[in-house]
């Protein structure tokens, strides 16, 4: 959130930003294909089914050939890009959006190899059940992203495309250090990164199949992306940047809460398919998904509430000004309605991949990038970039709904009853809370004195607190079953330290 409030304070919704974003997220179109996507979601259920069967030494056998197989397929495809990338320079009829584009991807492409990588080392140590140093990835990233824009660009001088250049080499450095961070905790797990040719061995072709199906099945969800940021080229300038911004506040909540359930999902899902404990995966994923809805639907009817509010306090300083605010709450609003579908979709298609089954989420996530596209084309003309944002929101609620049917066929007691009533307490209390929310936000507003930011940090967190303790009290009123189960886990947390102070075992 601090990179975004200073990327915002120094390019706000700039044609250079458009072109920026739009660089930046090409890679991590392929990163989320071949590193934490697909080949992670392929990868886990197998290694943790070879070290089930075979022992760690065969799983670490397994993963350094996974290893050597990903690192010379990435440099020989990004020699091909680079190559291509030359070509497309000696044009000279380029828009200068398109050559700015295309320039920062020289640098940017390469990022790809680094961020891969360490996709996949996050992976193994998930599946060791460590997360400390995954965790950090994303961490550093953001540190050297606001170390360039705020000390590192500037040198560039006063022209936004020459700062944007030193900010795209910051970031390429900020790939080899995610994966440096990685290598210690391997080894101290035992995995030792070395280059192992076997195409032969018998693990791989399990992989292959699960591979193909998985990387059209994440495409889906990247083309969509990808699909958005090129027709908003066509809306006009800062139509990419409006939606970088409203993308990046609804994934706050998606990021913290619902990715990282999902990360740490799959490998105890695969854990159970692998032992055979069906029931014990679905009750897992049941859980996940309740709880996950428990923080969900009040972060929904808050961003739908407030966004204005919002995006005014963290973004409209410096280059980001009042049309910057509109363009952006706006796309907010219509990306925000789709928020509950994101996070769900994310929790069953890891429940699908768990039980190797890559094609049904491809085949459901082919028929949503259809109907993005067609709504795309419908909404964008009235809407502008809004409606990119809208389209999404659709195509990813049908995507949901369509997954959690098929789920259910396929694995009948999910427990999907007891989801719907949950779901719907926690709904209920969630639209009520945002009834409170917008007078008390005037309220507090209108109370305070002091300048404008003071006033809207007063009004947003003031009323942001008062409404979670409503909707708190809302949850135990209609008797949640989710907030009851929290409430007894921290009691029993504190005996466990009690007993622990006293010098009894720990639980």
């Amino acid at each position: 959130m601090i990179r975004d409030i200073v990327s915002a304070k120094s390019f706000g919704t700039s044609w250079q930003w458009d072109a920026f974003t739009y660089a930046f997220m090409l890679p991590n179109f392929m990163r989320r294909l071949v590193g934490e996507g697909a080949l992670s979601s392929a990868f886990i259920p197998i290694y943790a089914e070879v070290r089930q069967r075979e022992g760690e030494e065969a799983g670490f056998r397994f993963a350094n050939v996974i290893f050597t197989l990903l690192f010379w397929g990435l440099v020989g495809f990004l020699l091909f890009v680079e190559i291509g990338i030359l070509f497309l320079l000696q044009a000279s009829a380029l828009p200068p959006a398109v050559r700015l584009t295309c320039e920062l991807l020289q640098l940017l492409f390469p990022y790809l190899l680094f961020i891969s990588l360490c996709a996949l080392a996050m992976g193994i140590l998930n599946s060791h059940h460590h997360f400390f140093s995954p965790s950090l990835s994303p961490i550093i990233l953001d540190l050297i992203w606001i170390a360039g824009v705020l000390w590192v660009s500037p040198l560039g001088g006063p022209k936004p495309e020459e700062r944007i250049f030193l900010l795209a080499i910051c970031i390429f450095v900020s790939g080899a250090i995610q994966l440096g961070v990685q290598i210690p905790f391997l080894v101290r797990h035992g995995f030792h990164p070395r280059f192992l040719f076997d195409i032969f061995h018998p693990a791989l072709r399990q992989v292959g199949k699960l591979l193909l199906p998985s990387i059209l099945g994440f495409s889906v969800v990247q083309i969509n992306i990808l699909v958005d940021m090129t027709l908003a080229f066509w809306v006009g300038p800062g139509a990419n940047s409006a939606l970088w911004y409203g993308n990046r506040l609804m994934q706050f909540p998606l990021g913290v809460f619902a990715i990282a359930m999902g990360t740490a999902l799959l490998p105890a899902i695969s854990h159970h398919t692998a032992r055979q404990e069906i029931e014990e995966a679905k009750r897992t994923l049941s859980f996940a998904l309740r709880s996950i809805f428990l923080i969900i639907f009040p972060a929904t009817v808050g961003l739908i509430v407030l966004r204005t509010p919002i995006v005014q306090l963290l973004f409209e300083r410096g280059e980001f000004d009042a049309a910057s605010t509109a363009r952006t709450s706006f796309v907010l609003l219509c990306y925000t309605i789709g928020l509950f579908a994101y996070s769900g979709q994310k929790l069953i298609v890891t429940g699908f991949y768990a039980l190797q089954d890559t094609k049904t989420p491809m085949k459901v996530g082919a028929l949503a990038l259809v109907i993005n596209v067609v709504f795309n084309l419908i909404l964008m003309g009235p809407l502008k970039e809004g409606g990119l944002a809208l389209a999404t929101s659709i195509s990813g609620i049908f995507n949901f709904l369509c997954l959690i049917f098929l789920f259910q066929r396929r694995i009948a007691g999910l427990e999907l009853r007891g989801i719907l009533v949950s779901s719907g307490k926690i709904f209920g209390a969630s639209l009520l809370m945002g009834f409170c929310a917008w007078p008390l936000f005037r309220s507090i507003y209108g109370a305070v004195g002091g300048g404008e930011t003071f006033r809207l940090l007063a009004g947003v967190f003031g009323s942001i607190g008062i409404s979670a303790l409503i909707y708190l009290g809302l949850c135990l009123l209609f008797r949640v079953h989710e907030v009851r189960e929290a409430i007894q886990w921290i009691r029993e947390s504190r005996k466990r330290e009690e007993s622990v102070g006293v010098g009894e075992e720990p639980l």
